[in-house]
């Protein structure tokens, strides 16, 4: 099994495993290699001379707590079926980490197709965004103040400026120039796409969307105003003799839900969108600034099983909103894994929410949960929050073995499972180690509080 670049003769031969392992139009397909493609940022796994299995590193900017960092957008993974199960995968992307923490990039992204897929190599859900599902007919009675053009390159300047006032307040969200946009008009035309602007005195907002049968399906919807956003939704019910309904996918601090004449008419959903990773944890940090006025000083272990450079200590200081890091031996305060640490990074979590996910234990000596219920005395603890992932004994076996120990209350003392895995097997295993109730990450506190009260009913 051989890892290297793509060499630049071999792009028709990375259009085939692509072609084989996605369902892409061929207008797409054709955009995408003509404008996208790299072979300095394509990875290949070959089998004796063969390319078997590929990765590209497609190359952004992206915005986090105000700072811009050059990232990796993670795309392509694509492995012949022949080879399936023999671990190219895991090969791959292993390689491909490391080689972005020797390029010094601190941050990756990438949309997963299966969010379990990525988990396993530090990959965490970072982003939301929000879905509608709007019968047409519900957007009838907004006016248009307006007029939309179909937007050009001329145009370029104005999106950027709808762009950054939109998202000024989203977190993670891509640095976009003028490149970024020649790029997208492209893009949209090779998926038969349409892009429209809006003027009011001024450029004020545009949209993104796509014909799909009775559907219409937006991509971006991006506005500087209210009024604005009732004008391009009355531009999107002039296609009511095309389209019966809209579905219209926006960031989560999209306003639409505010100005429906009905909002129970309509489907709403938050779906997982993005998934991050830091790839250089030291730098990462030595990089922060802190708002607040706080000093702290803390010995933090971070798990990373891919990148060896990031597994292990950290001694974090923040004094005069600077943050300093460096690598130390020695006991820890926290265990983060890399996925948790990364959602604080993305700031999609905050600390409270990040001990709840690893299970940290706050005795000053770090014991194991085992240790610590086996020594307690009997009905000490009401329950047990147990992290599937957990470091030196997961949680499924720490449960069998609560379960199994000699004193009254190791049956009987509930013990609820926390995974970023919900899957029927995942919670089919916890049953069979014998948890009694399995939440999914990130924890929702109702959820949590409901579970407890279901354990508290069934020991009744």
């Amino acid at each position: 099994m051989n890892m290297r670049y793509a060499k630049e003769e071999e792009i028709d031969d990375i259009k085939e495993i692509w072609n084989y392992c996605f369902n892409d139009e061929e207008s797409f397909v054709n955009y995408y290699f003509n404008n996208k493609y790299d072979n300095n940022n394509t990875i290949v796994a070959c089998e004796d001379k063969d390319i078997v299995s590929s990765l590209q590193l497609n190359q952004y900017k992206i915005k986090l707590d105000g700072k811009e960092y050059e990232t990796s957008y993670v795309v392509g993974v694509s492995t012949f079926p022949q080879v399936r199960g023999r671990g190219y995968m895991k090969k791959i992307m292993e390689y491909s980490l490391n080689e972005l923490y020797k390029r010094n990039q601190l941050v990756s992204i990438l949309m997963p197709i299966d969010y379990r897929l990525y988990r396993k190599y530090g990959y965490e859900h970072c982003y939301d965004q929000l879905e509608y599902s709007i019968n047409i007919e519900d957007l009838k009675n907004f006016n248009l103040l307006g007029r939309l053009y179909k937007a050009s390159e001329k145009h370029i300047d104005d999106l950027i400026d709808i762009n950054n006032l939109f998202l000024s307040d989203v977190n993670g969200n891509t640095v976009r120039d003028k490149e970024y946009y020649i790029n997208l008009f492209k893009e949209v035309e090779s998926e038969n796409g349409h892009i429209y602007v809006y003027k009011d005195g001024s450029y004020k907002g545009y949209i993104i969307y796509f014909l799909n049968g009775d559907s219409m399906l937006v991509r971006e919807l991006f506005y500087k105003d209210l009024d604005s956003l009732k004008s391009i939704l009355k531009f999107i019910y002039n296609h009511n003799t095309q389209c019966k309904k809209v579905i219209i996918s926006a960031p989560v601090n999209d306003k639409i839900r505010f100005v429906l004449e009905n909002p129970k008419t309509i489907d709403i959903k938050v779906k997982p969108f993005i998934m991050g990773r830091v790839i250089n944890v030291e730098e990462y940090l030595n990089g922060l600034t802190i708002n607040d006025d706080i000093e702290i000083s803390a010995n933090v272990f971070i798990e990373d099983k891919f990148i060896k450079e990031n597994n292990g200590t950290f001694n974090i200081k923040i004094k005069d909103k600077k943050v300093e890091a460096k690598k130390i031996k020695g006991e820890c305060d926290l265990h983060l894994s890399i996925n948790t640490f990364t959602q604080l990074a993305f700031s999609y979590i905050d600390i409270k929410e990040a001990m709840i996910l690893n299970n940290i234990n706050k005795n000053e000596k770090n014991k194991e949960v085992i240790d610590l219920f086996e020594k307690s005395e009997v009905n000490e603890f009401d329950f047990i929050l147990m992290d599937i992932m957990m470091p030196k004994l997961n949680g499924l076996d720490a449960t069998r073995k609560i379960r199994a120990l000699k004193r009254l209350d190791a049956k009987t003392i509930p013990i609820i499972a926390m995974s970023a895995n919900a899957f029927v097997e995942d919670i089919m295993n916890s049953k069979l180690a014998g948890m009694n109730m399995h939440l999914a990450k990130p924890l929702d506190e109702t959820k949590l509080i409901n579970a407890l009260k279901q354990c508290k009913k069934d020991e009744e």
